[in-house]
């Protein structure tokens, strides 16, 4: 019987346009560097309901020949285990780069449903990303937070109380009304433009497009 977790069957639902495997070694200077494998930060519900996506860029290494890369997800709010996920990313035998797109209610979402705020004590809760990658070396790893424009008020405590770093937040200048179309009905629209803004999966997405455009015109 193949092994198919619950893990495996959660990520395999989520869109390949989120993500992107190519070689290289170098990750590219809009995500935030972590040293270990946990990425974590404070948020407030009125933060938190800013989140469009965490988008993830792991650098690994393989030695001696060809191995399978496989990884682990395991997020959690406030120390309780949320939605943990799991794949396998294919052979490889030299280094490359991973980068994936993840939706907040995806990872820290309770049944991947919204965070209820309200079952916790704190104001600001504690959200954390343990990564693990099986068959290659962790070489790099880094993440940036795709969130809807920010208020000077927010800004201002975010500023004062340091839970997150604002370089962290990448700000979409989309009208709310798109973003709000786009929350409904997971549209992958937004989430593909925000990769070709930081340099990734752009070969696929301009060939996607040239199809696109010539598909269009023909009409």
């Amino acid at each position: 019987m193949a092994d198919f977790s619950i893990e495996k069957h959660r990520y395999s639902l989520i869109s390949l346009d989120y993500r992107n495997v190519r070689p290289g070694g170098e990750m590219p200077e809009e995500f935030i560097p972590i040293e270990d494998d946990t990425i974590c930060f404070m948020a407030s519900e009125d933060l938190y309901d800013k989140f469009l996506g965490l988008i993830l860029c792991v650098v690994f290494s393989v030695e001696d020949g060809q191995s399978e890369i496989s990884f682990n997800i395991l997020p959690h709010v406030n120390g309780q285990r949320r939605n943990a996920l799991s794949g396998t990313l294919g052979s490889f035998d030299s280094d490359h780069m991973w980068i994936q797109y993840l939706k907040p209610n995806v990872l820290w979402g309770l049944f991947e449903g919204a965070v209820d705020f309200g079952q916790f004590d704190e104001r600001d809760l504690r959200f954390s990303l343990n990564l693990k990658v099986s068959g290659g070396t962790v070489k790099k790893l880094g993440y940036v937070i795709r969130c809807r424009e920010l208020e000077d008020d927010l800004k201002v405590v975010l500023e004062d109380n340091q839970f997150i770093n604002l370089a962290a937040l990448c700000e979409d200048s989309h009208d709310p009304v798109d973003l709000e179309i786009d929350t409904a009905f997971q549209s992958d629209h937004h989430g593909r433009e925000y990769l070709r803004r930081c340099h990734m999966h752009r070969e696929d997405l301009e060939a996607s497009d040239t199809e696109t455009d010539q598909t269009g015109s023909s009409k």
